[in-house]
This record gives structure tokens, C-alpha cells and sequence, in this order.
């Protein structure tokens, strides 16, 4: 697996046209690095646009819709991890309180 895919070679692997990323990088305002004026995505933005793509391909939810939808995902994902972070920090405190009996 590579670090770094470029526009043309992401748009191979998810089936879509160049232009559609770009589109989709502006409307959903992701955030891929740039080396001078080629993008240059990894793996996780791959991944990001092929939920994108998944969740317009059924054709049920308009682009504002669509975009909802991923955020509400992206900050589901967010609270479960500050969660687990709290819920291991409790399980921390409570085996040093355990030790210290």
C-alpha cells in the first residue's frame, strides 16, 4: 500500500472522474495535502470519499443531505472516542485505587 495516491490514481480505484473529487473535496470541504498544485491523498481520504460516493450512489439524499449525513458520522465517531479516552482514564484511577487497598 502506498502512503501518498494521486487525484488520477484515486479516481481509478473508486471509479469516478478526476473533476468528481475535486467537486467533493470542495463541497465537503475535506482537507487533502498538496505538493505545490497535485494533491496528494492517503488512504484515509480514499476512504472518506468512498463513503461519500456510497452514501450519494443511492440516490435518496441530495449533496446537503449526503453531507449531514457524514458529519453526523464524523461526530458520532468523535464522541465515541472521547468517550472510551474518559472511560479508560476512570478504569486507570480505579486500578490504582484497587492497588493502593
Amino acid at each position: 500500500m502506498k502512503l501518498f495516491y494521486t487525484t488520477n490514481e484515486v479516481s481509478e480505484i473508486l471509479g469516478v472522474t478526476a473533476s468528481k473529487i475535486r467537486f467533493y473535496e470542495k463541497k465537503f470541504k475535506l482537507r487533502f495535502e498538496r505538493n505545490g498544485r497535485d494533491r496528494k491523498l492517503t488512504q484515509k481520504d480514499i476512504d472518506k470519499l468512498r463513503e461519500i460516493i456510497e452514501v450519494k450512489s443511492k440516490g435518496t439524499l441530495t449533496l446537503k443531505g449526503t453531507e449531514r449525513k457524514i458529519n453526523k458520522k464524523t461526530d458520532l465517531n468523535k464522541s465515541k472516542n472521547a468517550l472510551k479516552t474518559r472511560l479508560l482514564t476512570i478504569r486507570a484511577f480505579l486500578q490504582q485505587t484497587l492497588n493502593e487497598l
